[in-house]
């Protein structure tokens, strides 16, 4: 994950050697702190890809400040945006994020159960796909 001169959000696959191009213009990206997943801003896009081995599944919300950061704490995951006059905070979803700590750990039970919980959405679905690679490369 890069983002270059021209503030252009990439994403890098070493295995294959491709570059996907995330956003074209990007004010602010960070992993969530023990997590893969990824935040970014795109001018009053606040975006989420949940699951960055599917780039082309991300979540958005429209923000009408800039990130100040990303804060992890009590079970709950929020992003801090400073809107001028008011700070607000965009909850994420705790389901989604734990999903990948699951797969890191090879706990792939739980990482099910995680994912029967949820609505089937582009999202989610793209976590089945990459729980059925991971889970079929052990």
């Amino acid at each position: 994950l890069f983002r270059d001169k021209r503030r252009q959000l990439h994403l890098y696959d070493i295995a294959s050697q491709s570059r996907t191009t995330l956003l074209n213009y990007c004010n602010y990206v960070q992993w969530v702190p023990g997590s893969d997943v990824v935040v970014a801003q795109s001018r009053q896009k606040l975006c989420v890809w949940y699951s960055i081995e599917a780039p082309d599944r991300v979540t958005v919300h429209e923000v009408k400040g800039d990130i100040e950061e990303i804060e992890r704490s009590n079970g709950r995951t929020f992003v801090v945006v400073d809107e001028g006059i008011n700070t607000v905070e965009y909850e994420l979803d705790e389901a989604l994020i734990n999903f990948g700590s699951c797969l890191d750990r090879r706990q792939f039970a739980h990482a099910v159960d995680i994912l029967e919980e949820l609505p089937l959405t582009p999202e989610t679905e793209a976590m089945w796909r990459q729980l059925a690679d991971v889970a079929t490369e052990e």
